[in-house]
């Protein structure tokens, strides 16, 4: 993704976050990108996509920053799921994004609720296979109703926090007691084998939900891409670290702890630029080949 993409992108949120989502206009976009109005629709087919970009964006933060995190951790301690969990959570409250995903929820749009929703479904996903990393596969028949309760728990805590006490609830001490109520349910489940949504669901919910497909060849070429968008002079380490990504990556046989080190210094190298952005979607990406 280009330069001027991002800047679309960085603008378009911001002034969701500031007007809200309905009371910001394509125009009033254009206008903040110093943009004419071809170039944000050559990106762009409308405000809704923009959202959508804006969406995908935060999922590769969130989904890197907790890659990095288990980097020579177990991932079977509870606090580093802990600590995962919070990863978006930050993100949403440092931003106020979810006053802005509310006043979504609450409208009448239906392609943005969908996306939302697939946005949402993400994080389920993600939540029930860590609680069967954690907690151990026989308890893979209820991880995904797991992973509801305990997002339904800490959402329902956390906005009736706000409501009395007109702040957000800490979210280490939120994040911890959802976890503590999921296990002290997961013993009953597992006994009386009693599960209302089964992993099963997931799989059908699944196959109604557009997925990003992630393939080596699309790595490679917007790595390609990335790399000529780049003036050696001005970051020749980051030209040197892409360019060292791109030849291990089109090798048969992968040296993954090898380009698992390189990735940290290969979002290092971007960090406060205008291509940070993009070196984290990468990142993300790679990551994800590696798995």
């Amino acid at each position: 993704m280009n330069t001027r993409k991002r800047k679309i992108i960085e603008a378009s949120l911001q002034l969701f976050i500031e007007k809200g989502f309905h009371h910001t206009s394509v125009q009033d976009i254009i206008e903040h990108s110093n943009i004419s109005k071809g170039t944000f629709y050559n990106y762009f087919a409308s405000k809704n996509e923009c959202f959508l970009a804006i969406l995908e964006q935060l999922r590769y933060t969130a989904q890197l920053q907790r890659y990095e995190l288990l980097t020579n951790r177990d991932e079977q301690d509870i606090h580093v799921l802990i600590e995962q969990i919070i990863i978006p959570m930050k993100l949403h409250e440092e931003q106020n994004l979810m006053t802005l995903f509310e006043g979504i929820f609450q409208s009448s749009d239906l392609e943005l609720k969908k996306g939302l929703r697939q946005h949402r479904f993400h994080e389920i996903k993600w939540l029930t296979e860590r609680f069967i990393n954690v907690f151990g596969e026989e308890i893979r028949p209820y991880a995904f109703e797991c992973a509801l309760i305990f997002f339904g728990i800490t959402h329902y805590l956390g906005m009736a926090w706000r409501g009395a006490y007109h702040v957000p609830a800490d979210l280490h001490q939120l994040v911890q007691k959802g976890l503590e109520y999921v296990q002290a349910l997961l013993p009953t489940m597992q006994q009386n084998n009693d599960v209302l949504i089964t992993i099963d669901a997931l799989q059908r919910i699944q196959k109604k939900t557009e997925q990003p497909v992630i393939t080596k060849e699309c790595v490679i070429e917007q790595l390609t891409g990335f790399v000529k968008q780049l003036e050696t002079k001005t970051n020749a380490s980051g030209h040197e670290l892409v360019t060292f990504l791109i030849e291990e990556l089109t090798q048969p046989s992968w040296r993954k702890h090898v380009i698992k080190a390189t990735l940290q210094s290969f979002r290092t190298a971007f960090k406060n630029t205008t291509h940070e952005a993009e070196a984290i979607e990468l990142s993300y990406k790679i990551a994800f080949l590696l798995k």
